[in-house]
């Protein structure tokens, strides 16, 4: 029998012993590859093929014992840490909208997009991440294309405006699978990557934009642009940072250099002088306490008086204000809390979410696979974006509206992408194991 076959036979066996399908391919290369370099190693020695083959195998053990073995070891990881810390925030957000906010006296609204979000999360969680590998273009056009018309139509249809600053949540998803797709295309697939970020981030600045209750709708989303483009070019940086484009580290971060200028000049490009004088304001608020410092102002002056426990000492400018929970409104919920319960609601909070934060990103570093890693990672830094802006936003630094604080602050439509991203993610802790990349051949630059 030919000396491949006799591998090839060898390894099906073993693989009959494993119940997970999914682990198959991983498992056949792996033994495959450690027979064969048994059997080069037996042949280096002066051993014939056939004999060296048999020596590799004989040594490796009986088949069903290492099928069986490696059963037990090859199964789906049910992530449930990860779950737990999900559900706390899931509970953490039900709690202050039923019976801190009241969610507008609409409880069955709450729990029905929560229940909605719940079955996406657990559809995800037992889906196959995988497939934005097998279609990636198809997975970035279909994003892309669904920004444009959201971004476009409001015109046409009102309630575009409303939903299109939430498909930002799923650009790193975009991104991820077109970094996946320019794998070892050297500098022109960091330029095509950069290309693909760029185009759905310009597209942010001309979302219109709620600025508040009862307030006018802008054009330009500063906080989709902002965190589109943040988190484009970190995901782009780390693929090549790891060689994954198949040129060293220099010059593929001279090349980021092309695209990161481009979207600095489209924001100092979008940038109006309105908006200077509101970033100005950001950093210190006193420069227009009543117009775009007024919240940064108000934040700041009712975080000054807050107390460890219960309800701190409230400005006399500003107790109007702490009558009606509401009257914070969605961008304000942190601040809310902690003028009324006191900073031990912040604190708990930011040690779920904190908690949640860095176990994501540890698991995402262990990924074996770049798919999972950069599915994984992508939703993460996703959910780790929405995070800061909000607090930064609550804590007064208030340039840019933040989307949401994931799964706590209101927004059933975030809520429900929110808990979807985390099934998926989830769905590669589970699975990632044994994810195999596509191979493309890797030709490394001949510089260090």
């Amino acid at each position: 029998m030919p000396s491949l076959d006799r591998i090839n036979e060898y390894v099906n066996t073993v693989c009959q012993q494993l119940r997970w399908k999914k682990a198959h391919i991983r498992v056949s290369e792996e033994m495959a590859d450690h027979i064969i370099d048994g059997r080069d190693a037996y042949i280096t020695q002066g051993m014939d093929e056939e004999a060296a083959t048999e020596k590799a195998i004989y040594e490796t053990g009986d088949p069903i014992d290492i099928g069986t073995q490696l059963d037990r070891v090859h199964r789906p990881k049910p992530q449930w840490v990860m779950l737990i810390a999900t559900a706390a925030l899931l509970a953490i957000g039900i709690l202050i909208r039923l019976f801190i906010f009241g969610d507008d006296g609409k409880p069955t609204n709450v729990l029905f997009y929560t229940g909605v979000g719940v079955a996406g999360m657990i559809a995800a969680y037992f889906a196959d991440f995988t497939i934005i590998g097998k279609y990636p273009k198809a997975v970035y056009l279909v994003i892309v294309t669904l920004t444009v018309a959201l971004a476009f139509l409001p015109q046409l249809w009102n309630r575009a405006a409303f939903y299109s600053q939430y498909i930002v949540l799923l650009f790193p998803l975009a991104y991820s699978a077109i970094i996946y797709a320019t794998r070892n295309k050297k500098r022109l697939g960091i330029l095509l990557c950069g290309v693909a970020i760029a185009l759905p981030t310009i597209v942010t600045l001309f979302f219109p934009v709620m600025l508040g209750f009862f307030a006018p709708s802008t054009t330009g989303s500063m906080t989709g642009f902002l965190q589109s483009a943040f988190f484009g070019m970190a995901l782009l940086g780390i693929a090549v940072y790891k060689k994954w484009f198949g040129t060293n580290r220099i010059h593929g971060f001279l090349s980021m250099l092309v695209p990161v200028a481009f979207l600095v000049i489209a924001f100092l490009v979008f940038m109006t002088p309105r908006d200077w004088w509101r970033l100005a304001a950001a950093f210190n608020p006193s420069i227009e306490p009543l117009a775009a410092g007024f919240k940064g102002s108000l934040t700041r002056g009712l975080l000054g008086g807050a107390a460890l426990f219960g309800e701190g000492i409230v400005p006399g400018e500003y107790s109007w204000f702490t009558t009606l929970h509401m009257a914070f409104d969605n961008d304000l919920v942190l601040t809310d809390l902690i003028v009324h319960y006191g900073w031990i609601t912040f604190a708990v909070i930011l040690c779920v979410l904190g908690f949640f934060i860095v176990k994501g990103f540890r698991l995402c570093a262990m990924q074996r696979s770049a798919l999972g890693y950069y599915v994984s990672i992508s939703i993460m830094a996703s959910f780790c974006m929405q995070a800061i802006s909000y607090i930064s936003y609550n804590l007064g630094f208030q340039f840019a509206r933040p989307i949401s604080l994931p799964l706590i602050s209101f927004g059933n439509t975030a809520t429900i992408i929110n808990l979807v991203l985390i099934g998926f993610m989830l769905s590669v802790f589970r699975t990632g194991d044994v994810a195999v990349d596509k191979k493309i051949p890797l030709k490394l630059d001949k510089n260090p």
